[in-house]
């Protein structure tokens, strides 16, 4: 069986509660998942402004410490809607918390991909190595549609990008495709995936799989349906390596 690095599992709250590490260690045991990079839950309240934004950052921080032998590598969150005075708390996540990078969903925060502060925050956290940035898209999205994550995977070469939910419904996953395939700092992260196996089968035909990333959205799923499409759409046990576990341990650096 091969072991997985989950590259979207969230830890946090919402408006209704909070979802805690132990949560999220469950839902992977249940779902034989050994590895994950955590993130904020993308609706996390901002009633403090940029104070919210660190508190959701240090919970990732302290469950990084906590469960070292399960959470690899942390994501954190900055609000464009903040503006100017959010930008230090990208050097706050990258130097003092030891995050790997930053997590946006535009759809939630109201401002399009490629706005002012959010072109801020990628330039500030490109000055430092290997920065991952996971990045929403949907299909029919004015805040946050496809060609708004080329223009600025194409504005900054050197920050990795992931793709988040990229392969949602088949148009959707017809762009997130070619996007990939005429981009090399941009993969793809299969949570939510359309459950037509026909999905997954195009990916790897179109952009290779060594440009896909398991993903599940735990806590938000008890059984993780990304796994048995993966098991059941007849993949090679070296396609099957590089989506469970080598595409993110090169992405994150972990040996």
């Amino acid at each position: 069986m091969n072991k997985k690095i989950d590259i979207h599992v969230h830890i946090g709250e919402d408006l209704y509660q909070r979802y805690t590490p132990q949560m999220a260690l469950e839902r992977m045991d249940r779902n034989d998942i050994e590895y994950a990079v955590i993130s904020p839950i993308p609706v996390y309240p901002t009633s403090e402004g940029i104070h919210s934004s660190e508190k959701q950052n240090d919970y990732i921080a302290n469950a990084l410490q906590k469960y070292p032998d399960r959470f690899i590598r942390g994501l954190g969150v900055v609000n464009p809607r903040h503006g100017k005075v959010a930008v230090p708390e990208v050097d706050r996540i990258f130097k003092d918390l030891g995050l790997s990078g930053l997590l946006f969903s535009n759809d939630k925060t109201g401002l399009t991909m490629d706005n002012p502060t959010m072109l801020e925050f990628l330039q500030r956290a490109s000055q430092y190595k290997n920065p991952v940035v996971f990045s929403y898209t949907s299909q029919y999205s004015v805040l946050q549609a496809p060609f708004m994550l080329e223009k600025i995977a194409r504005m900054f070469p050197d920050v990795t990008f992931i793709n988040g939910s990229a392969l949602k419904d088949s148009t959707h996953a017809n762009c997130s495709r070619f996007l990939s395939s005429i981009l090399d700092n941009v993969y793809i992260d299969i949570a939510d995936m359309n459950q037509l196996l026909n999905v997954l089968r195009s990916t790897i035909t179109e952009c290779g799989a060594g440009k896909i990333l398991f993903g599940s959205n735990i806590p938000f799923c008890d059984i993780c349906p990304e796994i048995q499409n993966i098991e059941a759409v007849g993949i090679t046990p070296e396609e099957k390596e590089k989506i469970y576990f080598e595409n993110a341990a090169g992405i994150f650096k972990f040996a």
